[in-house]
């Protein structure tokens, strides 16, 4: 574990995520000499086991493993944690690969025998990685959730705030009435516990929230 910049935030853990037990031995050494205790799994079933995806996590993940292979473990983390900070290792040079999993999300990929202090640099800088991804992660997800609270009718006129509509514009859209709009703009101010529509609008747009409508089906 390793401490967060803010208290808010909780502790990024790095997990080491190879079916080689020497090299799961070495890193953990290293690691070690900077203070950081790695959580050591053999597999990624035994990585899965272990996160449930609720906090910051660097991952050394190995490319080839039995039964679930790294990349297909950073198909499933992107579903449920796609927050999370992985560095590749790999004994077999593959720029496809390595080219694909940085694509998807990967921080690095480094290749086997590693050199220690690009290993150490790469973990350092994921730890940080990890914990400003959940921090933006989680709220997103807050801003999701006050989206949800509101009716089709008010996320429709959200919808069109976040356009630029001013409430004249979107009284004419919606065939209403200009006080009706103003009347649901306030009911969304107060029902997101916003400090005004401004700043939800540029909390929607920073972390690029949907707002669905009925259209949306």
């Amino acid at each position: 574990m390793v401490e967060t910049a803010d208290d808010t935030t909780p502790a990024a853990t790095v997990y080491v995520v190879d079916d080689d037990p020497e090299l799961c031995e070495s890193v953990d050494w290293l690691l070690g000499s900077i203070g950081i205790s790695p959580q050591i799994c053999h597999s990624a079933d035994e990585f899965l086991a272990a996160y449930s995806g609720d906090a910051p996590a660097c991952i050394v993940l190995d490319v080839r493993m039995p039964r679930m292979s790294g990349p297909r473990l950073q198909e499933k983390l992107n579903e449920f944690a796609p927050h999370v900070a992985i560095i590749f290792v790999s004994a077999h040079g593959d720029i496809r690969m390595s080219v694909s999993t940085l694509q998807a999300g990967a921080l690095d990929f480094l290749e086997k025998p590693y050199d220690p202090q690009r290993l150490l640099d790469a973990v350092q800088a994921g730890v940080e990685t990890a914990v400003e991804r959940f921090r933006t992660h989680e709220l997103r997800r807050s801003v999701e959730a006050k989206v949800a609270l509101l009716t089709p009718r008010e996320r429709e006129i959200l919808a069109l705030v976040v356009e630029g509509l001013p409430s004249q514009n979107i009284a004419r859209r919606l065939q209403m009435s200009v006080k009706t709009v103003d009347v649901h703009r306030a009911r969304i101010k107060s029902k997101t516990d916003a400090d005004s529509i401004s700043t939800l609008v540029r909390d929607i747009l920073r972390f690029d929230v949907e707002v669905p409508t009925e259209q949306d089906g």
